[in-house]
């Protein structure tokens, strides 16, 4: 008589060290799937923060840098220096070739200038420059998920008095 109960203790520890086996399985997937969605979701945020970064690089080196000439209320900007900013939104550097993100292109850059103040002359005093990015499209490492499209995110500088007094 002990032997069987014996027996059936053994069998029902067997059985629930299987189940135990099944629930770990399930929870092992829900936390892997858990984790993965965190660190792509890591991913954008980075990638969405390092686009805003570097279209503050263009502006700024296109308030300090970029030649405009300004004629009959628009400006010109310089072809040289149109392709620097946008190569420093997109590569990091004026002359840079490596994307600063993966799938980012100069395409995807607008750079414009446009005059906040002008003299009674008509001359602009001071100018805003925005340097913006649209349409980049964020590709989650994981195949079966979406690719989603970045916001277009704009920054705005201005220039001061272009040694101008009056």
């Amino acid at each position: 008589m002990l032997l069987s109960q014996g027996s059936r203790t053994e069998r029902r520890n067997r059985q629930q060290a299987g189940q135990s086996l099944v629930e770990m399985a399930f929870v092992f997937v829900l936390f892997f799937l858990l984790l993965i969605g965190v660190l792509e979701f890591g991913r954008a945020v980075w990638t969405y923060n390092t686009i805003i970064q570097s279209t503050r690089e263009g502006a700024r080196w296109a308030v300090t840098n970029a030649r405009a000439t300004y004629n009959l209320g628009t400006y010109t900007v310089n072809g040289a220096d149109l392709t620097a900013v946008k190569n420093i939104v997109a590569y990091g550097s004026p002359g840079g070739t490596e994307p600063i993100v993966p799938g980012i292109n100069p395409g995807m850059v607008n750079v414009s200038i446009s005059a906040v103040d002008v003299d009674p002359a008509g001359t602009p005093i001071n100018s805003k420059v925005s340097v913006s990015v649209s349409g980049y499209q964020f590709r989650f490492l994981v195949p079966i998920a979406p690719t989603i499209t970045i916001p277009a995110y704009e920054t705005s500088l201005y220039t001061e008095a272009l040694g101008r007094t009056s």
